[in-house]
């Protein structure tokens, strides 16, 4: 994928170098969204005989999973209330049996984080998991000691601070408040990377920097459409956080 600008490096310059870096989780540092897709393929299948495509996928990306999957029965007009609780039930558990088993980093994740940890570059996590869901994801003891080098997490889904999940740019907004140097000069500042059309659009609307890395089996069918759209502070499309250049925003270089 190309970048959306030729020169990231003559736009980024007139407004400063990237001081603070923010990840999404799921399909970012983990590879979480095909276990996602898989459990929702299982359930939907068996509770309501439906085929769960990329469209649908692209409702839910970024979301928490109560308004995810809401957003998922929606549409197919299956919005009955003890329907939903039924299907979240089913799908809990297909989802923690996966997640414990299956869950991987993505490529580029290990080599980034542990590069802007050593550079003393202030990370943090910003993902519409709650405390439950991350705990199963990050089970694997190697996953939970490297994740050590990224204390500060804002888990949307049970943070009793944030009313509104992704897409509205309440989590970032929140987030960058709590770094313990006292956060960003400017939301510009912030580099944010995020593989959904959800989540670029939280980050861009909060004012941050922001780097999309999708995952292209996951795309919806709009992508290019979406993609247009966006912000102009959605400064690159990556096809893996591997091709990361940190210099061209003012980070430490890859030694």
């Amino acid at each position: 994928m190309s970048s959306l600008i030729d020169d990231i490096e003559e736009k980024f310059v007139s407004r400063g170098s990237v001081t603070h870096v923010i990840f999404d989780f799921d399909g970012i540092l983990v590879d979480t969204e095909r276990l996602y897709s898989k459990a929702n393929e299982q359930v939907l299948k068996s509770q309501h005989g439906k085929t769960f495509t990329n469209i649908e996928k692209a409702l839910m990306m970024g979301k928490a999973k109560p308004l995810a999957v809401e957003a998922l029965l929606k549409s197919f007009g299956l919005d009955d209330p003890k329907g939903i609780e039924k299907y979240m039930e089913a799908y809990d558990a297909k989802l923690a049996e996966l997640l414990i088993a299956e869950t991987e980093v993505l490529p580029g994740a290990i080599p980034l984080v542990d590069h802007l940890h050593k550079s003393g570059i202030p990370l943090a996590i910003c993902t519409g998991s709650d405390a439950l869901e991350f705990k199963q994801k990050t089970s694997n003891t190697e996953i939970s000691n490297w994740l050590e080098k990224i204390p500060l997490r804002l888990l949307c889904g049970s943070d009793p601070e944030i009313t509104y999940c992704k897409p509205h740019p309440e989590p970032y907004l929140k987030l960058m408040k709590r770094f313990d140097d006292g956060g960003p000069a400017s939301p510009e500042n912030v580099l944010v990377f995020e593989d959904s059309v959800n989540g670029v659009r939280s980050a861009l609307d909060a004012g941050c920097t922001v780097i999309m890395v999708p995952q292209p089996e996951f795309l919806p069918p709009n992508w290019e459409e979406d993609e247009l759209r966006a912000h102009p502070n959605l400064v690159e499309v990556l096809e893996s956080l591997t091709e990361f250049k940190p210099q061209n925003y003012g980070l430490p270089a890859f030694c």
